[in-house]
């Protein structure tokens, strides 16, 4: 009792600390921000972080390129022991890694035989995803009274009675769960130490093979969207409640495609927020916020027009009792939002708008967001441009060729509120989405057919470069997000190779 009672003070400590990555982009806000992290530091990358391994998962994707990001998942047991794993998933199979030695620990087919059918249709990667870890408080428990005897435990459930989403015990002392959205439109959770099915799959899309846009998780929901019509699906947002009886499927239809590449953002009042296209559809090149409902909706639509910025994801996070968003704004700017009603009484005033930071008219399909609190309070923004960088405002002078990052300070004038520029990065050809940890910007320059990817590690609050992996990685890694936990940095390359970057375990 002694062992079980210090393994469980252990994993409830654990629960802040070992740098969980559940979600794309970290958090249901996709801010980008790892708050676990501890052993990357300004002080500790330059000296300490490296190269550490990678692994060939599966064959080199053929056809056209859709996102990816792995996820994490730190202190499970197995049949070896204490494992931290590293998730990553393809078109039809899900791998486990153990994330400190490199070595494949399990992985999952899940085959379709259904065509793709639509011009615009592709064969998307697996969305996946884990519920964040519960939050166990020890000292919570209910005394019996003296001489009660204990309560005889329920009798374990059959395979064919678990239900999706409902792990007897809950995350650590129970199943815990990783959901997979397969090309069939079934959602499905597996045991996430073996791969097992733990529960029958159950329908989420309403058609095999519809395309589906990433995946999101809040209070027993998951979202996920789809565009193109591919298979006769509707484009739309589409959420599925795990808490009903009968999984409850609710959507949005006739949204113009194709809404980001990682799917909806959730604030955190949990509306839905994302980007739509300038296809046919409702509030093309818009920003749109839909409560839970899936029937109330607001948005921002930029005087003038977006330009090519519809495949760029927002983030929503809490300030001073707000709930904030950053998004595309203008042709080339970036605006910031109220996230429940993003513009304003007109649907075209955001709360502040950047000047532009790049050209109108040019292409920019992997751009993103991160956010941040630095230990004396400030929050920053973080802004990923995939084209040539222009800005000049007060000290700040920034130009490049191709792209990178520009970080602002969140300004608040008497609840005025504004985005400063503070640096911009050294140029970067793709630049994905910033990852933010304990002061550092982790940036993944993706590269190109000509140019391999570049992995950056910068000061987040002046811009220096910390680390870069220079020829490292010798290929370019297409639409791959970037995963941070436990001093370490995850991606995947074009060829379907998972790499590991960072401070080197002691064994």
């Amino acid at each position: 009792m002694c062992c079980v009672a210090l393994l469980a003070a252990n994993v409830a400590a654990a629960q802040f600390e070992r740098g969980d990555w559940s979600l794309t982009g970290g958090d249901a806000g996709q801010t980008g921000w790892q708050k676990s992290e501890k052993e990357l530091s300004p002080d500790s990358v330059a000296a300490n972080v490296k190269f550490l391994w990678k692994i060939q998962l599966g064959k080199p994707q053929k056809g056209a390129e859709s996102f990816s990001e792995p996820l994490l998942a730190g202190r499970l047991i197995n049949a070896q022991g204490f494992k931290d794993m590293v998730y990553w998933a393809s078109d039809d199979t899900i791998y486990a890694v153990d994330s400190e030695l490199g070595v494949l620990l399990w992985k999952k087919e899940f085959k379709s035989d259904a065509p793709a059918v639509g011009a615009d249709c592709r064969t998307t990667r697996l969305g996946i995803l884990m519920e964040p870890p519960p939050v166990i408080n020890f000292n919570a428990r209910r005394r019996r009274p003296p001489g009660t005897p204990r309560p005889a435990p329920p009798p374990p459930q059959k395979p064919n009675e678990r239900r999706l989403g409902v792990a007897p015990g809950g995350g650590y002392f129970g199943l815990k769960g990783i959901y997979i959205l397969a090309a069939d439109g079934m959602l499905h959770e597996q045991v996430i130490t073996t791969g097992a099915d733990y529960a029958p799959p159950v329908k989420f899309l309403p058609a095999a093979n519809a395309d589906a846009f990433g995946l999101n998780y809040m209070n027993h929901v998951i979202y996920s969207s789809t565009g193109h019509g591919c298979a006769g699906a509707p484009n739309g947002l589409w959420s599925i409640d795990l808490a009903s009886s009968d999984y409850s499927v609710a959507n949005l239809e006739s949204l113009a495609p194709p809404i980001a590449l990682s799917g909806p953002v959730i604030t955190p009042n949990g509306d839905a927020l994302f980007v739509t296209g300038s296809g046919p559809g409702q509030h093309p090149g818009s920003v749109m916020s839909l409560a839970k409902d899936m029937k109330t909706a607001n948005w921002y639509t930029p005087s003038g027009g977006m330009g090519s910025h519809q495949a760029v994801s927002p983030i929503a996070f809490a300030y001073k009792g707000k709930e904030l968003a950053v998004a595309p704004g203008r042709d080339g700017t970036v605006a910031l939002l109220d996230a429940g009603t993003p513009g304003g009484a007109d649907h075209q005033t955001p709360l502040f708008e950047t000047p532009a930071l790049a050209k109108p008219g040019e292409e920019h399909g992997w751009d993103g967001f991160a956010e941040y609190q630095d230990k004396d309070g400030n929050t920053w923004i973080f802004a990923s441009i995939s084209s040539a960088i222009s800005l000049s405002q007060g000290d700040v002078h920034g130009s490049t060729r191709h792209g990178g990052v520009v970080a602002f300070k969140l300004k608040d004038d008497g609840g005025k509120l504004a985005l400063d520029p503070v640096w911009v990065s050294p140029d970067m050809v793709n630049p994905a989405p910033p990852r933010i940890a304990n002061g550092v910007v982790v940036e993944l320059a993706g590269g190109d057919a000509t140019t391999h990817a570049t992995l950056w590690m910068l000061n987040a609050a002046t811009g220096a470069e910390l680390y870069s992996s220079k020829g490292e990685i010798r290929t370019y890694t297409g639409l791959s997000g970037v995963a941070i936990g436990d001093g370490h940095a995850f991606f995947t390359d074009h060829d379907n190779v998972l790499y590991s970057f960072g401070i080197a375990m002691e064994h």
